[in-house]
């Protein structure tokens, strides 16, 4: 390279020779020039390309949600004959400039080409990433800066397709929900090629499968899918004529009932007569531990079950099927969400990424705020210390020697016993100081039958200003918890900087490396680690049935698990366990059902645990139990002295278990059975409601109404108060102090029109008590009005939780069709419907308003 240039050199000299010696020839000479700096430039461009081409797509069509995991797809395209072999970097940049680097071993062959995916932990406020390409020197071979589109993510749901026919499902792209404060965006994914793991699917708010045969989905596609709902995810399912090879294998345990489409006339509530009733492919739908959200004449097309932190919906017909009456009734999208989803739920979808983002932040960082009781120095020995050294030095030593007469030696002896008393102190401080890193970390372990969902978060420090390393097992997926970014300037002019804070998370083959370097002493460094393995250890079997307010049943422990503070959580009711021991069987009826404040979470921590658990429950509860779940939860606590995620012997470490399982809950017992009228949302026609709390304000009445089912055969409800002696009366809050609702409840009559003050003082209505106050569809209006002395706008009030008792309705079976035969006219419908909505964009300029209440599917 070095002979080229200097050939190069001796060329321009003889240029720049002959302009001199014939300037005649100048404007030839000049010309010349011209072409060799040309030659220079292009010559300069060959010497400094990247040898490593990169590309880089994120996210799904390129758009990034903060405040949760970004998937990359990363293209390496080697141009040398070489092979390749360093690592992948990935460069972000943190508040106060802190860079945070994940690093990937990567071999790429000479001439070829690789593509690797990876995902990335995104905080709001990042809006550009740096991906290099750098061998085992050091030496970067290629790079690619790339922009992040964040701007309009807050207000889009997300919502990812999966379908063999997505084009019937435009309708449901750009359509404005929740008072149009959100706009959903659709994403087509790839159904050959489905991410395997949940972290993949974090950006999706929404993931629906509709005309899709379930059983061509990998295993490990489907674990996915259902452990992204448990952490928060909303899947819908679409049937319609496949009927059970739309969920078959992979959902077949949500039924309570097989799938049986049948040709079903589903009612549309429009103003045209021939629009009000189109026949479409459907089956009932009836979910163990679900609730019916959306019926046809009585019969649920629509049904709900939470799993988790997350929701999943059954529907009976296929969206494909609606693409032509949803093209036209845009309200149907909204409608079809608010019903799934529930206000409180797209409330939380419509918060801001920086809000998300800081929340999560917080939240981690009170979790870690764990104490270590070992460091906590003893006040009475160091008292005691200081008495002895004060008494010692004052009349211990001068009357002793005085007593001796050499007291010429008093201040050297004094000096003596200060020296020696001050190593006494520091020696006795030896095991409240930290000699090098150490971290704090709060595991969760969430046991089912088959495997063991652990995720750790851990705070990681050091006394000093050094570089320091945590080895983490290579099983152990780890992840940053960012607070957000505030930096504007170019990425690469800090990615390489020797003095700014760094963070590497390096991935390598046997371990993953967490290196932190440029770090003030004891500055927090927030980390999550995800590991998911099969279940060697046992589980919690139980047999757990609730009626009439009380819970019977036994729970066996069948895990090596020695647990602490152990609890049942239900949604409003708790039962506390205490002690549960390895092998341990429990009786439940020896222990109280207690009706607890939904959304209290503090509260409800308070009651099962204290200390470091009690925080710890805390955060459980209002990042994993949001909102409305079935079935029962068991937690509890195991003490460890080292944590499982490390084998580094040289940090000190000090941290807390906690162990939770899903348990079962049968709330049938002889063809009657009860459940909460909390299961969906109520209506707010007045006053102010907190969907998360159920609380109202204890200044003006509210007025809710509660949906219980069309189909129900409702015989009864309970009302469950909660006492003031069961209830911190002066709980704080950021908005003042929380009470239980103390007041009237006042029943809407649909026979009178007007509203009926009820005593329910016995806690009780009976179906006779009910009936007035029930319409055609099983709406409950109740209007609750607060005591004068709750006039405090600082105040907000506890509701009653309310559970209905209902019996079984025995419905006559329609015979079904052939899945076949379904198929065949779902098809033609769905053919036909495309060539009108086609018609329709050609010969309509304008879009017919809906009228009415659209309750569901083509209704």
């Amino acid at each position: 390279m070095n002979s080229l240039f200097s050939k190069v050199h001796r060329a321009g000299a003889s240029v720049a020779a002959l302009i001199y010696q014939n300037r005649a020839g100048f404007r030839r000479g000049l010309l010349g020039l011209g072409f060799f700096i040309f030659f220079l430039h292009a010559l300069s461009m060959t010497a400094f390309a990247d040898i490593i081409d990169l590309s880089v797509t994120y996210g799904y069509q390129n758009t990034a949600k903060a405040g949760r995991f970004l998937p990359l797809t990363i293209g390496i395209d080697n141009t040398e004959d070489r092979v390749f072999s360093g690592t992948i970097h990935v460069y972000m940049v943190e508040s106060k400039k802190s860079v945070y680097e994940y690093r990937y071993p990567k071999i790429v062959e000479g001439k070829s080409s690789d593509t690797m995916n990876v995902t990335i932990s995104l905080s709001s406020g990042v809006n550009q990433l740096l991906v290099t390409a750098e061998d085992r020197d050091g030496a970067v071979l290629g790079s690619r800066r790339i922009g992040l589109d964040v701007s309009g993510s807050d207000a889009e749901l997300i919502i990812g397709l999966i379908s063999e026919n997505s084009a019937a499902l435009s309708y449901l792209n750009g359509v404005g929900i929740n008072d149009g404060i959100l706009r959903t965006r659709t994403v087509k994914l790839d159904p050959d090629h489905l991410p395997t793991e949940e972290t993949a699917l974090d950006q999706l708010d929404v993931l629906l499968i509709s005309h899709y045969t379930m059983e061509k989905m990998d295993a490990s596609e489907a674990k996915a899918i259902r452990l992204w709902v448990q952490k928060g995810g909303y899947l819908i399912l679409g049937t319609g004529a496949m009927g059970e090879t739309a969920v078959n294998p992979y959902f077949t345990d949500l039924f309570r009932q097989t799938l049986k489409p049948e040709q079903m006339k589903l009612n549309m509530n429009l103003e045209d007569e021939s629009e009000q009733q189109r026949k479409l492919a459907c089956s009932p739908v009836y979910l163990n531990g679900g609730r019916e959200v959306i019926f046809n004449d009585e019969t649920p097309v629509v049904s709900v079950i939470s799993t988790g932190a997350g929701l999943i919906a059954v529907c009976g017909y296929d969206f494909c099927d609606m693409q032509r009456f949803a093209t036209d009734q845009v309200s149907y999208v909204d409608t079809l969400f608010s019903r799934i989803l529930g206000k409180g739920r797209l409330d939380t979808l419509s918060v801001s990424a920086s809000e998300r983002t800081l929340r999560q932040y917080w939240d981690i960082q009170s979790l870690m705020s764990l104490s270590d009781l070992r460091k906590i120095p003893m006040p009475a020995l160091y008292t005691v210390a200081l008495c002895c050294y004060v008494l010692l030095i004052g009349p211990g030593l001068y009357f002793y020697m005085r007593e001796h007469s050499i007291l010429r030696l008093y201040r050297l002896s004094v000096t003596l016993v200060a020296i020696l008393t001050t190593v006494l102190i520091w020696v006795m401080g030896f095991s409240t100081r930290f000699q090098g890193t150490f971290l704090t970390y709060a595991r969760l372990k969430d046991i089912s039958d088959s495997r063991i969902d652990e995720k750790d978060f851990i705070n990681l420090r050091s006394p000093y200003s050094d570089d320091y390393v945590l080895n983490v097992k290579t099983e152990y997926y780890v992840y940053p918890v960012l607070k957000g970014s505030d930096y504007n300037g170019d990425i690469t002019n800090i990615s390489n900087s020797t003095e700014t804070a760094r963070t590497c998370i390096n991935n390598e083959r046997d371990k993953t490396e967490i290196y932190i370097a440029n770090s003030k002493p004891f500055s927090a460094r927030y980390f999550e680690l995800d590991n998911k393995m099969p279940n060697t250890e046992g589980s919690f079997q139980a047999d757990l049935t609730i009626t009439d307010g009380k819970l019977s049943g036994t729970l066996v422990n069948h895990t090596t698990e020695s647990l602490t503070d152990a609890a049942i959580l239900m949604y409003g009711r708790m039962v506390k366990i205490g002690t549960l021991d390895a092998g341990q069987v429990v009786k439940l009826e020896n222990y109280a059902l207690e009706s607890v404040p939904v959304g209290a979470n503090d509260d409800i921590a308070a009651r099962v645990t204290a200390g470091n658990g009690q925080n710890f429950l805390s955060y459980y509860l209002r990042n994993y139990l949001p909102g409305f779940f079935s079935g029962a939860r068991l937690v509890g606590f195991v003490r460890e002295s080292s944590p499982s995620f490390t084998s580094d012997e040289d940090i000190e470490s000090y941290g807390i278990t906690m162990v939770v399982s899903s348990l079962p809950v049968n709330s049938t017992v002889d063809g009657n059975y009860s459940f909460q009228a909390l299961f969906q949302d109520p209506e707010v026609q007045a006053g102010d409601y907190d969907y998360k709390t159920n609380t109202i304000s204890g200044t003006v009445p509210v007025e809710l109404r509660y949906h219980l089912g069309e189909d129900e055969n409702i015989n009864g409800l309970s009302i469950e108060s909660l006492h003031t002696e069961s209830v911190a009366a002066t709980t704080t809050d950021p908005v003042g102090r929380i009470l239980p609702f103390a007041g009237s409840l006042d029943f809407y009559n649909t026979n009178t029109g007007g509203f009926d003050s009820m005593d329910v003082s016995s806690g009780k209505l009976t179906a006779e008590e009910l009936a007035p106050y029930l319409d055609a569809e099983n709406v409950l209006t109740i209007r609750y009005v607060p005591l004068e002395r709750n006039t405090d706008v600082n105040v907000r009030l506890y509701l009653p939780m309310l559970t209905v008792n209902a019996g079984e309705v025995k419905k006559q079976a329609t015979p079904a069709k052939e899945p076949a035969e379904l198929q065949q006219n779902a098809t033609a419908e769905s053919t036909a419907s495309e060539k009108d909505v086609s018609e329709t964009k050609e010969t309509e300029t304008e879009t017919k308003p809906v009228t009415g209440n659209t309750t569901g599917g083509e209704q």
